[in-house]
């Protein structure tokens, strides 16, 4: 039997939603210069996706690079728009919501980020791509295990399939919700948000980026049966979440 928890379930991405861009290429972009940043970008297009990640942390190693020049290239990333105003309100009505962070980022960026700006501890748990912090032995300064979310999806890659992981946390968890809330912008969140979140559910597509324009200009909205809330900055996210 599935236990009443907090009121809502509230569900961020973290690339281009917490932040406005993607935070492993700003992490390169504020390490190496542009021509070894062009390098680098164009050796990822030919490596399957936790071979890319493995790649770049072993080049920063072999250069000399440590951990500290990780956190001091990620403590540059700047939150999105009025995020931290967002953040506040939520901290200020934490016990109506349970919030998780669901992202094919490394949890090591995001969690940094995160923890940068005051705001990790809002956050009850995280569904990304783990990482192992390498040691004296270590040839790389942070690790990227292989397959670590399979699945059968028809719809997203093989790297993760958010609809999937999320399914997973509700079985897992026991918990029962009155809304699930799910904050996103990107391609891979249409799975989640046709096959994960039900009526009465809210998807908050990002205007502009990729998931608003599959549901507004390809014209896929008709897929899903949740409600679709489509923001540009996180005001509009407040707004919305003082009249539930």
């Amino acid at each position: 039997m599935s236990l009443l928890f907090k009121k809502y379930l509230l569900i961020f991405d973290f690339d281009g939603t917490i932040i406005d861009k993607d935070s492993e290429e700003e992490l390169l972009k504020n390490i190496f210069s542009k021509e070894e940043y062009d390098k680098i970008m164009n050796k990822l297009w030919n490596l399957e996706f936790y071979d890319g990640f493995n790649y770049y942390f072993k080049l920063m190693k072999n250069i000399g690079l440590t951990i500290k020049d990780i956190d001091s290239s990620l403590e540059k990333i700047e939150l999105s728009p009025k995020i931290s105003k967002l953040f506040d309100f939520l901290r200020k009505n934490k016990s109506k919501y349970e919030m998780i962070i669901c992202s094919t980022g490394i949890d090591y960026s995001i969690k940094y980020i995160l923890k940068y700006y005051g705001f990790l501890d809002l956050f009850d748990d995280f569904i990304c791509t783990k990482s192992n912090i390498g040691n004296e032995k270590s040839d790389q300064l942070l690790y990227v295990p292989k397959n670590q979310y399979p699945n059968s999806c028809d719809i997203c890659g093989p790297n993760q399939c958010k609809g999937t992981e999320l399914k997973k946390y509700m079985e897992n968890s026991n918990k029962k919700y009155e809304k699930i809330l799910f904050v996103c912008d990107g391609g891979n969140d249409y799975c989640p948000s046709k096959t994960f979140l039900k009526k009465g559910d809210i998807v908050f597509p990002r205007i502009g980026n990729s998931l608003y324009k599959k549901l507004f200009e390809e014209n896929f909205k008709n897929e899903l049966i949740c409600d679709i809330y489509p923001w540009k900055n996180a005001d509009e996210i407040i707004l919305k979440l003082q009249e539930l």
